[in-house]
């Protein structure tokens, strides 16, 4: 195969214009990350409806609002856990409550400053709630007795700018084909 050939056989299938637009190419780089554990315990009344708290059917843990704060070298995580307790009571009826534990904790972080972006999740929930009978003023009352724990894993990121340029056309590519050609006059 000739030159002349070679030419003809290895065509551009896409003609860009040489009209671009260069922008260096931005990253995600990790900055730091940390393992950190909140426990929290509290004690709520049982809701008085009656009867007394016979035992506990189910508990659910879930983490509402969490917001993180970014200080130098170091991320605050606040939030709240609402626990859901269906108990059974003395009745035989099946209840439900409702309880909010506000929760801080924080991370040291070297190298965090604020602006920068925070990712992170919930690595392990645990919780243990138990009906506890007290004696306030002579009378007895119930409380539920609950205590959480949870273990998150917050990681701190910065956009950076790399030495790498990426360029795209300003206009998009048309194929080869397609692309206008002035017809040959016939004589």
């Amino acid at each position: 195969m000739n030159d002349r050939n070679r030419q003809f056989v290895i065509k551009p299938l896409f003609r860009c214009v040489p009209n671009t637009q260069c922008e260096p190419v931005k990253v995600m780089k990790l900055i730091g990350e940390a393992e950190v554990q909140t426990v929290k315990r509290a004690a709520y009344p049982v809701p008085i409806c009656g009867l007394p708290a016979k035992k506990i059917i189910t508990v659910q843990v879930e983490i509402v609002g969490p917001t993180d704060t970014v200080f130098e070298n170091k991320v605050v995580k606040e939030g709240v856990f609402q626990v859901d307790i269906v108990y059974a009571s003395c009745d035989g009826l099946v209840r439900h409550t409702c309880l909010e534990i506000p929760f801080m904790t924080s991370a040291h972080i070297e190298g965090v400053r604020p602006g920068m972006h925070v990712q992170n999740e919930v690595i392990h929930t645990e919780q243990k709630t138990t009906i506890v009978t007290t004696s306030r003023g002579g009378t007895k009352c119930q409380v539920f007795d609950v205590m959480v724990t949870a273990t998150f894993l917050i990681r701190v990121t910065a956009v950076a700018v790399r030495n790498l340029v990426e360029c795209y056309p300003t206009v998009p590519c048309l194929p080869y084909y397609r692309q206008a050609i002035p017809a040959a006059r016939r004589q």
